[in-house]
Formats: structure tokens, sequence, C-alpha cells
């Protein structure tokens, strides 16, 4: 099943409505309670169920992240 995430962090695992312009919404049914909400990645595994790692020859893939393509990090402040 896949999981999705709230705008403050939390997990959601419940039903869900895609809006045809491509955000998702919490909720079988647009409501004023539906929140948006964003995938969560997930990282790739072999069949022994260990992670996968990226192969280096297909730059344009990922095959370490379900999907092909790696979250994006998040900057860190620096600290004074």
């Amino acid at each position: 099943m896949t999981k999705y995430q709230k705008h403050d962090g939390s997990v959601y695992e419940g039903p869900v409505l895609v809006m045809p312009d491509g955000r998702i919404k919490s909720g079988s049914t647009l409501t004023a309670d539906s929140v948006r909400l964003f995938l969560m990645p997930e990282r790739s595994r072999d069949a022994d169920g260990g992670f996968q790692s990226d192969d280096p020859s297909t730059p344009e893939v990922n095959e370490a992240w379900e999907g092909g393509k790696a979250p994006i990090k998040k900057k860190s402040r620096k600290k004074k």
C-alpha cells in the first residue's frame, strides 16, 4: 500500500482522491476537511529483502528508489 505524508510530517494511510491537476487529497471525496498529501519515497528492495543499490551505468534512472527518482534532500541551516 502506498504511504502518503501530510504537510506536518505525519503519515496518512487511508483513502485518497487524485485531482485532475495531479494533487493528492485525503479522503474518498473532496470535503472541507481534506488536506493535501505528498507521496513518501520508498527504497527498492532485492529478492532477499535487502536494499537495492543504484546502477551507475544508467544516470537517468535511480534504481535504489521506487519510481526511479531519489527524494530531494532538505538543506540544513548553518549554525552561527
